[in-house]
């Protein structure tokens, strides 16, 4: 029987990863219908933006970016790809007996390594547009005392480094919430009072009492929106990587399989995110044991991208003058719905 249940989970758990990469490459060609139509165009394919991205760039001519350690800099952005895709699977039901995974500990762990990945990607380039820009010039009388280099990948990881450090609190401050209505830190905890119909079994086990109809539940959810559109790096939070100004930020350099490792993880983190926003919620939990519950999780994940779509369509790019006050406004919002969900 234990070999039966860890042959059940190993199954669960590929089947919850090929979930993620099926779902990120569709949510993208969703946003952009939702941007055109806002602006009054038909948009591209939906499958366009996602899964055929990744498969030009996959089969682009290699090129070999510059870089003060090389290998580390070429798989940084693939192990971001496997980070989020266990960032879900710590949500998955095989997960919730392995004592101190499947927590808001693993979860929160998880995404700040992911915010990670921005800092250390872009702290080893020294190149532009792969080519190497070297830090002293040798041509005669090209450097000038006192002068420092930068290159735009690492401008960008600064910035990213700042964003990781302060405009990410309130999402993880918003992600506190259900487990203090849980009054425990564990995602099971988290189900078993919002959907205690799901360890009784049946076919579509739905929650009695989701924490998103609660008032300190609801507060966390526009948090959690915003912090949500933050980790992703989308308007009106997107300082790490306008287009007008450092081309991309940290991904510069990435081209060919690797650009396509990049779109791979921020289409995957966009489902992922939101996956996570249903489980904990919602209380409904991505169990593909549960054909009709893994169908209504599914569904319930593209509200979230479809906002920011509409979100991205009409916001500016914030500076951190308006970054820091905002980030700090929202701080207090979570902060005020946690203490809600501990005296409730």
């Amino acid at each position: 029987m234990d070999l039966l249940a860890g042959v059940i989970s190993v199954v669960v758990c590929l089947i919850g990863a090929g979930l993620a990469i099926a779902m990120g490459a569709v949510i993208p060609g969703i946003e952009r219908k939702v941007q055109a139509r806002i602006q009054q165009r038909i948009g591209p394919p939906i499958l366009t933006p996602g899964f055929w991205s990744w498969l030009k760039f996959a089969y682009k001519w290699p090129i070999k970016p510059w870089a003060t350690i090389p290998r580390f800099y070429e798989s940084i952005i693939a192990l971001g790809v496997v980070i989020v895709i266990f960032a879900l699977l710590i949500t998955l039901p095989p997960f919730w007996g392995v004592l101190g995974v499947a927590s808001i500990l693993g979860i929160a762990g998880l995404l700040k390594l992911e915010e990670l990945i921005y800092v250390l990607a872009g702290s080893v380039s020294q190149s532009l547009l792969s080519v190497p820009f070297l830090r002293h010039d040798l041509a005669k009388g090209g450097t000038k005392l006192g002068f420092r280099r930068e290159y735009f990948e690492q401008q960008a990881a600064f910035r990213a480094l700042k964003m990781a450090a302060i405009c990410s609190i309130p999402l993880y401050i918003a992600l506190a919430v259900p487990f203090a209505v849980a009054k425990s830190p564990f995602i099971a905890d988290v189900i078993s009072i919002q959907n205690p119909a799901f360890f009784l079994g049946g076919i579509l086990p739905l929650p009695s009492k989701p924490i998103f109809l609660t008032v300190p539940g609801f507060i966390a959810t526009i948090v959690y929106f915003a912090g949500y559109v933050m980790l992703l790096n989308e308007k009106p939070f997107n300082i790490v990587k306008p287009k007008v100004d450092l081309i991309e930020g940290v991904f510069l350099e990435y081209a060919a399989k690797y650009r396509t490792y990049m779109y791979m993880l921020i289409h995957i983190f966009t489902f992922v995110l939101s996956s996570i926003f249903v489980t904990l919620f919602l209380g409904i939990p991505l169990d593909p044991t549960k054909p009709a519950l893994l169908a209504l999780h599914l569904a319930l994940t593209l509200p979230l991208p479809v906002l920011k779509a509409v979100l991205a369509a009409f916001s500016p790019v914030l500076t951190f003058r308006q970054l820091y006050p905002a980030s700090m406004g929202f701080t207090a919002l979570a902060a005020f719905s946690l203490v809600l969900a501990l005296i409730l």
